[in-house]
Protein backbone atom coordinates (compact mmCIF):
# COMPACT_ATOMS: atom_id res chain seq x y z
CA UNK A 1 0.00 0.00 0.00
CA UNK A 2 2.94 2.89 -1.43
CA UNK A 3 5.22 1.39 1.51
CA UNK A 4 2.61 1.50 4.60
CA UNK A 5 2.63 -1.64 6.14
CA UNK A 6 -0.16 -3.55 6.82
CA UNK A 7 0.58 -3.79 10.81
CA UNK A 8 0.57 -0.32 10.78
CA UNK A 9 -2.14 0.42 8.92
CA UNK A 10 -4.74 -2.36 11.04
CA UNK A 11 -2.90 -0.84 14.30
CA UNK A 12 -4.09 2.78 13.05
CA UNK A 13 -7.72 1.38 12.70
CA UNK A 14 -8.08 -0.55 15.67
CA UNK A 15 -6.92 2.79 17.45
CA UNK A 16 -10.07 4.26 15.58
CA UNK A 17 -11.96 0.61 17.15
CA UNK A 18 -10.33 1.51 20.65
CA UNK A 19 -11.62 4.72 21.07
CA UNK A 20 -14.68 4.90 19.72
CA UNK A 21 -15.41 2.47 22.22
CA UNK A 22 -15.04 5.04 25.19
CA UNK A 23 -16.86 7.96 22.97
CA UNK A 24 -19.88 5.60 22.77
CA UNK A 25 -20.63 4.24 26.30
CA UNK A 26 -19.20 6.95 28.14
CA UNK A 27 -20.34 10.14 27.29
CA UNK A 28 -22.63 9.33 24.75
CA UNK A 29 -24.80 6.60 26.23
CA UNK A 30 -24.09 5.04 29.64
CA UNK A 31 -22.47 7.87 31.48
CA UNK A 32 -24.99 10.02 30.57
CA UNK A 33 -28.00 8.27 31.27
CA UNK A 34 -26.82 7.30 34.87
CA UNK A 35 -26.01 10.81 35.45
CA UNK A 36 -29.27 12.27 34.67
CA UNK A 37 -31.44 9.40 35.53
CA UNK A 38 -29.62 7.79 38.35
CA UNK A 39 -28.10 10.87 40.14
CA UNK A 40 -30.65 13.21 39.37
CA UNK A 41 -28.50 15.69 37.23
CA UNK A 42 -30.16 18.04 34.70
CA UNK A 43 -29.76 18.50 31.10
CA UNK A 44 -27.75 21.69 32.02
CA UNK A 45 -25.48 20.22 34.46
CA UNK A 46 -24.22 17.46 32.66
CA UNK A 47 -24.10 19.98 29.52
CA UNK A 48 -21.40 22.27 32.36
CA UNK A 49 -19.40 19.08 33.09
CA UNK A 50 -18.80 18.35 29.64
CA UNK A 51 -18.05 22.30 28.69
CA UNK A 52 -15.34 22.37 31.38
CA UNK A 53 -13.57 19.81 29.84
CA UNK A 54 -13.91 21.21 26.38
CA UNK A 55 -12.03 24.44 27.35
CA UNK A 56 -9.05 22.76 28.87
CA UNK A 57 -9.12 20.57 25.25
CA UNK A 58 -9.66 23.68 23.57
CA UNK A 59 -6.87 25.65 24.78
CA UNK A 60 -4.31 22.69 25.29
CA UNK A 61 -5.05 21.56 22.57
CA UNK A 62 -3.01 23.27 19.97
CA UNK A 63 0.16 23.09 22.34
CA UNK A 64 -0.29 19.31 22.01
CA UNK A 65 -0.35 19.09 18.33
CA UNK A 66 2.62 21.93 17.96
CA UNK A 67 4.35 19.36 20.13
CA UNK A 68 3.60 16.82 18.00
CA UNK A 69 5.08 18.31 14.66
CA UNK A 70 8.54 17.86 16.49
CA UNK A 71 11.21 15.18 15.75
CA UNK A 72 9.54 13.90 18.90
CA UNK A 73 6.88 12.79 16.78
CA UNK A 74 2.91 11.90 17.76
CA UNK A 75 3.07 8.55 19.51
CA UNK A 76 4.65 9.24 22.75
CA UNK A 77 1.85 11.95 23.13
CA UNK A 78 -0.93 9.71 22.31
CA UNK A 79 0.44 7.18 25.01
CA UNK A 80 -0.13 9.78 28.08
CA UNK A 81 -2.99 11.03 26.79
CA UNK A 82 -4.71 7.59 25.98
CA UNK A 83 -3.09 6.29 29.91
CA UNK A 84 -4.85 9.52 31.33
CA UNK A 85 -8.44 8.66 29.31
CA UNK A 86 -8.09 4.90 30.26
CA UNK A 87 -7.48 5.59 34.05
CA UNK A 88 -10.12 7.96 34.68
CA UNK A 89 -12.88 5.47 32.73
CA UNK A 90 -11.93 2.54 35.43
CA UNK A 91 -12.39 4.35 38.49
CA UNK A 92 -15.80 6.18 36.82
CA UNK A 93 -18.17 5.45 39.89
CA UNK A 94 -16.18 4.03 42.65
CA UNK A 95 -16.35 7.07 44.39
CA UNK A 96 -19.18 9.58 45.06
CA UNK A 97 -21.03 11.22 41.75
CA UNK A 98 -18.81 14.48 42.49
CA UNK A 99 -15.38 12.91 42.03
CA UNK A 100 -17.04 10.21 39.19
CA UNK A 101 -18.14 13.72 37.50
CA UNK A 102 -14.19 14.82 37.64
CA UNK A 103 -12.49 11.88 36.55
CA UNK A 104 -15.16 11.99 33.60
CA UNK A 105 -14.11 15.39 32.92
CA UNK A 106 -10.51 13.39 33.33
CA UNK A 107 -11.31 11.00 30.62
CA UNK A 108 -12.84 13.48 28.04
CA UNK A 109 -9.84 15.40 28.27
CA UNK A 110 -7.05 12.53 27.62
CA UNK A 111 -9.57 11.38 24.85
CA UNK A 112 -9.82 14.69 23.02
CA UNK A 113 -6.42 15.93 22.74
CA UNK A 114 -5.90 12.25 22.13
CA UNK A 115 -8.23 12.40 18.81
CA UNK A 116 -5.57 15.83 17.89
CA UNK A 117 -2.77 13.34 17.63
CA UNK A 118 -4.79 9.89 16.28
CA UNK A 119 -6.17 12.28 13.27
CA UNK A 120 -2.64 13.50 12.44
CA UNK A 121 -1.21 10.02 12.06
CA UNK A 122 -3.56 9.56 9.00
CA UNK A 123 -1.24 10.87 6.71
CA UNK A 124 1.55 8.07 8.13
CA UNK A 125 -0.86 5.01 6.85
CA UNK A 126 -2.29 6.64 3.49
CA UNK A 127 -1.89 8.45 0.69
CA UNK A 128 -3.55 11.41 -1.46
CA UNK A 129 -5.74 8.76 -4.00
CA UNK A 130 -6.41 6.46 -0.84
CA UNK A 131 -6.54 9.01 2.11
CA UNK A 132 -10.53 9.46 1.90
CA UNK A 133 -10.65 5.35 2.09
CA UNK A 134 -8.47 4.82 5.25
CA UNK A 135 -10.64 7.30 7.17
CA UNK A 136 -13.67 6.09 6.02
CA UNK A 137 -11.61 2.97 6.85
CA UNK A 138 -11.01 3.88 10.43
CA UNK A 139 -14.64 5.10 10.77
CA UNK A 140 -15.79 2.17 10.56
CA UNK A 141 -13.68 0.35 13.07
CA UNK A 142 -14.79 2.69 15.17
CA UNK A 143 -18.42 2.16 14.67
CA UNK A 144 -17.81 -1.14 15.03
CA UNK A 145 -15.66 -0.76 18.51
CA UNK A 146 -19.22 0.74 19.42
CA UNK A 147 -21.03 -2.12 18.76
CA UNK A 148 -18.30 -4.37 20.64
CA UNK A 149 -18.68 -2.04 23.80
CA UNK A 150 -22.40 -1.85 23.44
CA UNK A 151 -22.50 -5.56 22.96
CA UNK A 152 -20.29 -6.08 26.23
CA UNK A 153 -22.46 -3.33 28.36
CA UNK A 154 -25.97 -4.80 27.37
CA UNK A 155 -24.56 -8.16 28.03
CA UNK A 156 -23.67 -6.82 31.25
CA UNK A 157 -26.48 -5.11 32.28
CA UNK A 158 -28.44 -8.49 31.50
CA UNK A 159 -26.90 -10.35 33.90
CA UNK A 160 -27.29 -7.77 36.52
CA UNK A 161 -23.82 -5.95 36.53
CA UNK A 162 -23.86 -2.56 37.71
CA UNK A 163 -22.94 0.67 35.75
CA UNK A 164 -19.47 0.77 37.05
CA UNK A 165 -18.41 -2.56 36.04
CA UNK A 166 -19.95 -1.23 32.62
CA UNK A 167 -17.01 1.51 32.77
CA UNK A 168 -14.57 -0.36 33.92
CA UNK A 169 -15.03 -2.89 31.08
CA UNK A 170 -15.37 0.16 28.71
CA UNK A 171 -11.32 0.84 30.28
CA UNK A 172 -10.21 -2.79 29.59
CA UNK A 173 -11.08 -2.54 26.32
CA UNK A 174 -9.97 0.59 25.49
CA UNK A 175 -6.77 -0.96 26.84
CA UNK A 176 -6.85 -4.16 24.92
CA UNK A 177 -6.94 -2.72 21.79
CA UNK A 178 -5.01 0.56 21.57
CA UNK A 179 -1.93 -1.86 22.13
CA UNK A 180 -1.02 -2.25 19.01
CA UNK A 181 -1.10 1.52 17.95
CA UNK A 182 1.71 2.02 19.93
CA UNK A 183 3.62 -0.91 18.97
CA UNK A 184 3.07 -1.17 15.09
CA UNK A 185 1.82 2.66 13.77
CA UNK A 186 5.72 3.36 11.70
CA UNK A 187 5.37 7.27 12.01
CA UNK A 188 6.48 10.24 9.48
CA UNK A 189 7.89 12.71 10.62
CA UNK A 190 8.26 15.61 8.57
CA UNK A 191 10.11 17.65 10.85
CA UNK A 192 13.88 16.87 11.62
CA UNK A 193 14.12 19.23 14.98
CA UNK A 194 12.73 18.47 18.07
CA UNK A 195 9.71 21.22 18.82
CA UNK A 196 9.88 23.41 22.48
CA UNK A 197 6.95 24.43 23.45
CA UNK A 198 5.53 25.95 27.10
CA UNK A 199 2.36 24.72 28.02
CA UNK A 200 1.94 28.60 29.57
CA UNK A 201 1.60 29.65 25.70
CA UNK A 202 -1.48 27.66 24.82
CA UNK A 203 -3.27 30.36 24.49
CA UNK A 204 -0.59 32.66 22.22
CA UNK A 205 -0.83 29.62 20.11
CA UNK A 206 -4.41 29.17 19.24
CA UNK A 207 -3.99 32.90 18.71
CA UNK A 208 -1.02 31.76 16.57
CA UNK A 209 -2.34 29.02 14.95
CA UNK A 210 -5.23 31.07 13.74
CA UNK A 211 -3.47 33.75 11.83
CA UNK A 212 -1.27 30.66 10.34
CA UNK A 213 -4.12 28.94 8.69
CA UNK A 214 -5.13 32.36 7.07
CA UNK A 215 -1.80 31.30 4.88
CA UNK A 216 -3.49 28.78 3.21
CA UNK A 217 -6.71 28.44 1.00
CA UNK A 218 -10.06 27.86 2.70
CA UNK A 219 -8.26 26.11 5.49
CA UNK A 220 -9.65 29.21 7.96
CA UNK A 221 -13.44 29.46 6.38
CA UNK A 222 -13.38 25.32 6.60
CA UNK A 223 -12.79 25.53 10.81
CA UNK A 224 -15.31 28.31 10.90
CA UNK A 225 -18.02 26.53 8.94
CA UNK A 226 -16.80 22.95 11.24
CA UNK A 227 -17.43 24.65 14.12
CA UNK A 228 -21.11 25.18 13.30
CA UNK A 229 -21.66 21.46 12.14
CA UNK A 230 -19.85 20.55 15.01
CA UNK A 231 -21.85 22.54 17.76
CA UNK A 232 -24.91 20.43 16.41
CA UNK A 233 -23.35 17.00 16.00
CA UNK A 234 -21.29 16.63 18.83
CA UNK A 235 -24.05 18.48 21.48
CA UNK A 236 -26.41 15.07 20.22
CA UNK A 237 -23.03 12.74 20.37
CA UNK A 238 -21.96 14.35 24.03
CA UNK A 239 -25.11 12.06 25.83
CA UNK A 240 -27.49 14.82 25.46
CA UNK A 241 -29.23 12.61 22.19
CA UNK A 242 -29.45 9.32 24.67
CA UNK A 243 -31.59 11.49 26.76
CA UNK A 244 -33.94 12.89 24.03
CA UNK A 245 -34.83 9.48 23.03
CA UNK A 246 -35.43 8.32 26.59
CA UNK A 247 -36.93 11.29 28.02
CA UNK A 248 -38.65 13.33 25.31
CA UNK A 249 -39.39 10.68 22.04
CA UNK A 250 -40.53 8.47 25.33
CA UNK A 251 -38.47 5.42 24.15
CA UNK A 252 -37.57 2.95 26.92
CA UNK A 253 -33.75 2.52 28.12
CA UNK A 254 -33.85 -0.70 25.98
CA UNK A 255 -35.40 0.51 23.31
CA UNK A 256 -33.00 3.69 23.16
CA UNK A 257 -30.40 1.20 23.28
CA UNK A 258 -31.32 -0.88 20.38
CA UNK A 259 -31.95 2.48 18.08
CA UNK A 260 -28.30 3.34 18.98
CA UNK A 261 -27.21 0.13 18.06
CA UNK A 262 -28.81 -0.09 14.90
CA UNK A 263 -27.44 3.82 13.63
CA UNK A 264 -24.06 2.37 14.53
CA UNK A 265 -24.33 -0.34 12.45
CA UNK A 266 -25.65 1.97 9.47
CA UNK A 267 -22.84 3.86 10.19
CA UNK A 268 -20.36 1.53 10.08
CA UNK A 269 -21.26 1.53 6.26
CA UNK A 270 -21.41 5.32 6.18
CA UNK A 271 -17.94 5.61 7.14
CA UNK A 272 -17.02 3.29 4.55
CA UNK A 273 -19.27 4.65 1.78
CA UNK A 274 -18.00 8.35 2.34
CA UNK A 275 -15.01 7.36 3.02
CA UNK A 276 -14.64 6.13 -0.64
CA UNK A 277 -16.88 8.81 -2.52
CA UNK A 278 -14.69 11.90 -0.74
CA UNK A 279 -11.66 9.76 -2.92
CA UNK A 280 -13.95 10.07 -6.31
CA UNK A 281 -16.28 13.38 -5.80
CA UNK A 282 -13.74 15.04 -3.31
CA UNK A 283 -14.33 16.20 0.46
CA UNK A 284 -16.32 19.22 0.03
CA UNK A 285 -19.48 17.44 -1.82
CA UNK A 286 -19.11 14.97 0.56
CA UNK A 287 -19.63 17.24 3.43
CA UNK A 288 -22.33 19.17 1.86
CA UNK A 289 -24.60 16.30 0.86
CA UNK A 290 -23.94 14.64 4.62
CA UNK A 291 -25.29 17.90 6.21
CA UNK A 292 -28.20 17.87 3.94
CA UNK A 293 -28.90 14.81 5.16
CA UNK A 294 -28.42 16.12 8.84
CA UNK A 295 -30.62 18.78 8.53
CA UNK A 296 -33.48 16.37 7.16
CA UNK A 297 -32.53 13.75 10.02
CA UNK A 298 -33.49 16.34 12.97
CA UNK A 299 -36.59 17.81 11.36
CA UNK A 300 -38.02 14.39 11.49
CA UNK A 301 -36.95 13.73 15.01
CA UNK A 302 -39.22 16.69 15.92
CA UNK A 303 -42.28 16.03 13.83
CA UNK A 304 -41.65 11.88 15.55
CA UNK A 305 -42.37 13.48 18.80
CA UNK A 306 -44.40 16.27 18.26
CA UNK A 307 -47.02 13.98 16.51
CA UNK A 308 -46.17 11.01 18.21
CA UNK A 309 -44.94 8.86 15.26
CA UNK A 310 -42.91 6.61 16.88
CA UNK A 311 -41.71 5.01 13.89
CA UNK A 312 -40.15 8.55 12.64
CA UNK A 313 -37.39 8.12 15.26
CA UNK A 314 -36.15 4.81 13.46
CA UNK A 315 -35.99 6.93 10.49
CA UNK A 316 -33.94 9.73 12.12
CA UNK A 317 -31.74 6.49 13.12
CA UNK A 318 -30.51 5.10 10.11
CA UNK A 319 -30.63 8.69 8.05
CA UNK A 320 -28.35 10.00 11.10
CA UNK A 321 -26.61 6.51 11.97
CA UNK A 322 -25.37 6.57 7.65
CA UNK A 323 -24.56 10.49 7.77
CA UNK A 324 -22.66 10.29 11.71
CA UNK A 325 -20.21 7.98 9.88
CA UNK A 326 -19.78 10.07 7.00
CA UNK A 327 -19.07 13.17 7.92
CA UNK A 328 -16.46 12.10 10.67
CA UNK A 329 -15.13 10.43 7.54
CA UNK A 330 -14.81 12.83 5.03
CA UNK A 331 -13.82 15.92 7.41
CA UNK A 332 -10.69 14.32 8.49
CA UNK A 333 -9.59 14.27 4.61
CA UNK A 334 -10.74 17.48 3.98
CA UNK A 335 -8.69 18.60 6.56
CA UNK A 336 -5.52 17.05 5.96
CA UNK A 337 -6.01 17.84 2.53
CA UNK A 338 -6.18 21.85 3.08
CA UNK A 339 -3.45 21.85 5.93
CA UNK A 340 0.06 21.61 5.15
CA UNK A 341 1.72 18.11 6.24
CA UNK A 342 5.12 20.13 8.11
CA UNK A 343 2.18 22.07 10.95
CA UNK A 344 -0.31 18.77 10.40
CA UNK A 345 -0.18 18.42 14.10
CA UNK A 346 -0.32 22.22 15.16
CA UNK A 347 -3.32 22.61 12.34
CA UNK A 348 -5.28 19.63 14.09
CA UNK A 349 -4.56 20.85 17.48
CA UNK A 350 -6.71 23.76 15.96
CA UNK A 351 -9.43 21.53 14.37
CA UNK A 352 -9.29 19.92 17.68
CA UNK A 353 -9.92 23.89 19.20
CA UNK A 354 -12.84 23.99 17.07
CA UNK A 355 -14.91 20.43 17.78
CA UNK A 356 -14.42 21.26 21.26
CA UNK A 357 -15.40 25.06 21.43
CA UNK A 358 -18.57 23.93 19.92
CA UNK A 359 -19.00 21.08 22.10
CA UNK A 360 -18.68 23.76 25.18
CA UNK A 361 -21.21 25.98 23.02
CA UNK A 362 -23.86 23.57 22.17
CA UNK A 363 -24.73 21.77 25.76
CA UNK A 364 -25.08 25.41 27.09
CA UNK A 365 -27.04 26.42 24.37
CA UNK A 366 -29.35 22.98 24.88
CA UNK A 367 -29.36 23.31 28.54
CA UNK A 368 -30.27 26.91 28.14
CA UNK A 369 -33.11 26.10 25.67
CA UNK A 370 -34.36 23.31 27.68
CA UNK A 371 -33.63 24.08 31.26
CA UNK A 372 -33.64 28.12 31.71
CA UNK A 373 -36.08 29.02 28.99
CA UNK A 374 -38.13 26.22 29.53
CA UNK A 375 -39.05 26.07 25.72
CA UNK A 376 -38.30 22.11 25.38
CA UNK A 377 -35.80 19.74 23.88
CA UNK A 378 -37.73 19.84 20.50
CA UNK A 379 -37.17 23.77 20.22
CA UNK A 380 -33.58 22.83 21.23
CA UNK A 381 -33.23 20.69 18.63
CA UNK A 382 -34.75 22.99 15.66
CA UNK A 383 -32.04 25.17 16.95
CA UNK A 384 -29.29 22.32 16.06
CA UNK A 385 -30.85 22.66 12.32
CA UNK A 386 -30.22 26.57 12.11
CA UNK A 387 -26.42 25.78 13.44
CA UNK A 388 -26.22 23.23 9.83
CA UNK A 389 -28.09 25.81 7.87
CA UNK A 390 -25.11 28.24 8.44
CA UNK A 391 -21.98 25.24 8.66
CA UNK A 392 -23.79 24.16 5.46
CA UNK A 393 -23.33 28.00 3.28
CA UNK A 394 -19.95 28.41 5.45
CA UNK A 395 -18.61 24.91 3.76
CA UNK A 396 -20.38 25.36 0.63
CA UNK A 397 -17.71 28.97 -0.56
CA UNK A 398 -14.62 26.39 0.61
CA UNK A 399 -12.44 24.56 -2.46
CA UNK A 400 -11.33 20.86 -1.52
CA UNK A 401 -8.02 21.78 -3.80
CA UNK A 402 -4.67 20.82 -2.23
CA UNK A 403 -2.48 22.65 0.01
CA UNK A 404 0.03 20.17 -0.01
CA UNK A 405 2.27 18.29 -2.45
CA UNK A 406 2.70 14.44 -1.34
CA UNK A 407 5.96 13.21 0.30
Amino acid sequence: MDGVKKKSLYSWLLFDLANTVYAFVIPGLYFSVWLVSEQGWTDQALGLATSGAMVIVALTGPWVGARSDGAQGKKPLLLITTAICIVATFFLGTFNVNISVMLFIFSLIGFNLGSVVYDALLVSVSNENNRGKISGMGVAFGYMGSLIGFGIASLLQSLGYSYIEIFRSVAILFLFFSIPAFLFIEEKKFNINKVQVRFRESLYIVIKSWKHSRQYNGLTRFLIGRFFYADAINTLISGLLAVYLVEEAGLTAEDSQNLLALAIIISIIGGYVYGKAGDKYGPRKCTLFSLGCWMISLIIAVISTEFDIEWLIYVTGVIGGFNIGGIFAVDRVFMTRLSPKEHLGEFYGLYSTVGRFATIVGPILWGFIVNTLNLGRNTAMMSLVVLLMISFFIIRGVSDESNTVEI
